[in-house]
């Protein structure tokens, strides 16, 4: 098994993260308009997306709830196979997100709203073939590391460009803030992607301790792609939660010199970011809080961000969850692009079954 370098596709395209936005932002804002006049008289808005994608999905879904609409995240798996859960209908829309277009559950996903005659569209790669949408919306090229990066930003960019065409078309005040913020983003990636320094300490404690992972409102989101990606890239041992499900149980079960994650940016959940992380510092955790740091924890290792608007913070703090999940790989010898196809037992294993 070949250790990772910085010649690995996944740094190389996390590193090229800052380049596909400024691209998104300079090309992609006539497509957003597009999907949003299609999109503005549904009844509802499902997004649909299976892994990474559907971390995609639910960051869209917030983000188009801002600007008004009925949205909903979805498995593709559930949303193909359990089809009268969501009674889909012609006046309802349907976003699958897909990078690659060759998953199996979102290709059955799409399919099965474009045979009931709803509005259909898709986000994928600059090559993916999404058969019956009416508008796919693109992103990057298509990733060669099994450990999606910067087609997952993107996915999530197209989607807030999409909810700021739609929040402007409908006065929406909530999404008044995000063509600024979308437009800074390029540089702050880039600012955050420079800092490799302050995440490689962290990865090392990472791969010798238990790891949680949490973040409440849009921003579970990005606690648990932090797992999707720290299993898929390092094979590393990590759970993640939205906040107040991490809180209602699971929370017991860590011990003093466990590692947690804790994103913490201004908003709404800010305060209750807050009191977890006071208790999580008296039983002696060890924390690392993205975005800010906590008064009441003044030894927890903080990983600041510049502040942005909510709904657009997923953005952001889903970068150091990558570069955590890289480093973790670089400490433990471990190649993250292959999902461990470079090992025969799991290559045969995987070969049993279609993604």
């Amino acid at each position: 098994m070949s250790a990772p370098t910085t010649d690995s596709m996944m740094y190389q395209t996390m590193h090229r993260q800052p380049d596909d936005l400024r691209r998104l932002l300079d090309t992609g804002w006539e497509p957003a308009q597009d999907a949003a006049e299609r999109i503005a008289g549904a009844r509802r808005v499902f997004l649909v997306g299976i892994g990474t994608s559907y971390h995609a999905a639910q960051v869209g879904a917030w983000l188009l709830a801002a600007a008004g609409s009925d949205a909903r995240a979805v498995l593709s798996f559930d949303f193909a196979r359990y089809p009268v859960q969501f009674g889909l209908q012609s006046d309802d829309a349907v976003i699958v997100m897909a990078h690659t277009g060759v998953k199996r559950f979102s290709s059955e996903a799409l399919e099965a709203a474009v045979a009931l005659g709803a509005t259909v569209l898709s986000v994928g790669s600059l090559t993916a073939e999404h058969p019956g949408s009416q508008l796919v919306l693109r992103t990057v090229e298509r990733e060669k590391s099994a450990a999606y990066t910067s087609s997952h930003l993107c996915a999530m960019t197209v989607l807030a460009q999409v909810a700021t065409c739609l929040g402007d078309k409908r006065g929406a005040t909530a999404t008044a803030d995000f063509r600024t913020a979308l437009e800074a983003l390029p540089d702050q990636v880039a600012g955050v992607l420079a800092r490799e320094d302050e995440v490689l300490p962290v990865a090392r404690e990472a791969t010798t301790r238990r790891v949680y992972a949490a973040g409440a409102g849009p921003n579970a989101v990005s606690a648990t792609e932090a797992v999707i990606k720290v299993r898929e890239a390092a094979y590393g041992w990590i759970d993640g939660l939205p906040l107040e499900q991490f809180v209602h149980g699971p929370m017991v079960a860590v011990n003093a010199d466990d590692l947690v994650v804790l994103i913490n940016v201004p908003g709404a959940a800010q305060e209750r970011v807050r009191e977890v992380a006071a208790v999580l510092a008296a039983v002696g955790a060890r924390l690392w809080l993205v975005g800010e740091g906590v008064e009441a924890v003044p030894d927890a290792t903080v990983f600041e961000l510049p502040a942005v608007p909510e709904m657009i913070s997923p953005l952001l703090t889903v970068v150091p969850m990558q570069m955590l999940a890289y480093q973790m790989a670089v400490v433990k010898g471990v190649n993250p692009d292959t999902f461990r196809r470079d090992n025969p037992t799991y290559a045969a294993a995987f070969g049993l079954m279609k993604l």
